[in-house]
């Protein structure tokens, strides 16, 4: 058996994992925080009597907030603070920006995590036990010690791509992790990742709403978490959130965001990205420059793309997909959990069905979406090495530091083409993606909404018909990876095509009540919940593999 490496921590000792020194710092970063948060609001609207009617505003918002749309995280004394800060606005003479550290110290302090060392070792060895109960069947010699478990889950979850520059780079610099995101699962998988990588603890923003219950409150609390309520959408909420990824940044905290913002509900690759915690990293690198000069440490940014057979959210997912597209209807959906006898079938399923995952590691970009060395040097896609330092410190930067925002778009579109290059196609993937077009094809006359009415005896597919076009298929995904275009899975490289299919619908939606892809009794193709299999489907959209399918 292939043995996978081992990776010896970067930094062995915990009181040099940068989140420990900011959270001993605690009280100093939060000031730092709230002042340049109360700057950068300042310098959005100097006008006094503009920024004292939007005050006014949100103020009045955070009020109906309250009303309308309370949480149980929320502070009990929010109420009785926001009427007194009204109230501070509404004086004759009053110092805006008085009020405004009021404001941003109250937000800064909701936001803010804690970090307990204590508590996140426990937490990897608990990820550990769910990836293996999860990913492992329930037999006489399932591994059951915490090291066998770290030992055999390094053999069914596949960490490929850019490892050793990751590793390297977290030497040098300050890590931004930015994964796909598919599903809620994946927090649970980018912490073992980031453990077995042997890499320091990493920040990560997560919904306020999350905190709502009391369990999961205190130990996100203790793990570097820092809280993002969406409700908040005004410029001193918006600036104190971004002031704090800034500000962390600048201070070496390896930070994990999703980009995507939520969960793909399509299932297919993310294409349209969250531009705001981006730009955080573009600030902190220009903040770093500023203070160190062309020598200071630099930022690296690094595109994680996770690849499941699959998803357990995926039918409640595409479902509300469709409905926001208007192919579909918001229904409560009944959950696989609801009945006796579906609550059983799933635990069968969950105690003897095993599978695997792959997480492919992206090039690390800079700041600016070039790709980097193992050095830390960047490069632009002519292969001609670029000065990042020059480029945001530099005249360019002083004469137009509102292109700012340009900057981070530039870096948007560089991960999501490492979303799509670093992409691994599983058997899955390719066996619904071929077999949901060739249904299409049958039905192309109907619309969408109109073909996910059709009965199951109307989406049969012959063996043979499903085989050709799989293997059409396959070997223009094959072209694609030689372009350097893709990735695919090594149970792709080799082996018949019947095999490969044969892996494929027995992996694909493995957990799901209603299997989305299986062969009837007469050997032909069919599916028993059509919308999840468009789901697994869209995962190589993108590509132009339609034109193979026939």
């Amino acid at each position: 058996m292939h043995r996978r490496p081992k990776f010896d921590p970067i930094l062995p000792q915990a009181k040099n994992w940068p989140i420990v020194k900011l959270n001993k710092a605690r009280k100093a970063f939060l000031q730092a925080v709230c002042d340049k948060a109360v700057q950068d609001i300042l310098a959005l609207q100097a006008d006094q009597a503009a920024l004292r009617q939007e005050l006014s505003q949100f103020l009045a918002g955070e009020q109906e907030r309250l009303q309308k749309k309370p949480w149980k995280v929320d502070a009990p004394d929010e109420p009785v603070f926001w009427t007194q800060v009204i109230v501070d606005l509404n004086q004759g003479e009053v110092d805006l920006s008085a009020i405004l550290q009021k404001i941003v110290m109250r937000y800064a302090s909701e936001i803010v995590g804690g970090f307990s060392t204590w508590h996140y070792q426990l937490a990897q060895g608990t990820a550990s036990y769910i990836l293996n109960r999860l990913l492992n069947p329930m037999k006489p010699r399932r591994p059951r010690t915490l090291s066998q478990i770290r030992a055999k889950l390094q053999e069914q979850i596949h960490i490929l791509g850019a490892v050793k520059e990751l590793r390297q780079l977290a030497r040098r610099g300050t890590i931004v992790m930015v994964p796909t995101h598919c599903s809620h699962f994946d927090s649970v998988l980018i912490w073992w990742v980031i453990h077995t990588l042997g890499l320091p603890p990493f920040i990560y923003g997560a919904g306020l709403n999350l905190f709502n219950r009391q369990f999961f409150a205190y130990f996100m609390n203790k793990l570097g978490t820092y809280k993002i309520d969406r409700r908040k959408r005004n410029i001193a909420y918006l600036s104190t959130l971004k002031a704090y990824s800034t500000l962390a940044l600048q201070r070496g905290c390896h930070s994990l965001f999703y980009p995507g913002g939520t969960r793909s509900r399509s299932g297919a690759l993310e294409t349209e990205l969250k531009l705001g915690l981006l730009g955080t990293a573009v600030e902190a690198q220009q903040l770093n420059y500023q203070i160190h000069g062309p020598t200071a440490p630099k930022l690296f940014i690094v595109p994680v793309v996770f690849n499941y057979h699959f998803v357990l959210e995926a039918p409640l997912l595409i479902r509300d997909y469709l409905a926001v597209q208007g192919e579909g209807e918001c229904s409560e959906e009944e959950s696989v959990y609801t009945k006796s006898y579906k609550l059983l079938k799933f635990i069968k399923t969950f105690a003897t069905k095993g599978s695997s995952i792959t997480v492919s590691i992206g090039r690390p970009l800079d700041s600016l979406g070039n790709e980097v060395d193992e050095a830390g040097y960047s490069y632009n896609p002519h292969g001609a090495r670029v000065d990042a330092y020059t480029y945001l410190c530099g005249r360019y930067w002083q004469e137009a530091s509102q292109k700012a925002k340009e900057c981070s778009r530039k870096l948007g579109q560089a991960i999501v083409q490492s979303y799509h290059k670093n992409n691994c196609v599983l058997s899955s993937h390719l066996v619904a993606f071929t077999a949901f077009a060739l249904m299409r094809q049958q039905h192309a006359a109907l619309d969408l909404r109109a073909f996910f009415q059709l009965p199951t005896e109307d989406l049969v597919l012959p063996y043979a018909t499903l085989a050709h076009a799989f293997a059409r298929t396959r070997a223009a995904i094959i072209d694609l990876q030689a372009g350097g275009q893709i990735q695919i899975a090594n149970h792709l490289k080799q082996g018949s095509i019947a095999g490969m299919i044969t892996h494929g619908l027995t992996n694909l939606g493995i957990y799901h009540d209603r299997r989305p892809l299986l062969r009837n009794r007469a050997g032909d193709i069919t599916t028993r919940e059509l919308r999840t299999l468009f789901y697994y489907h869209n995962r190589l959209t993108g590509y132009d593999l339609e034109k193979y399918i026939e």
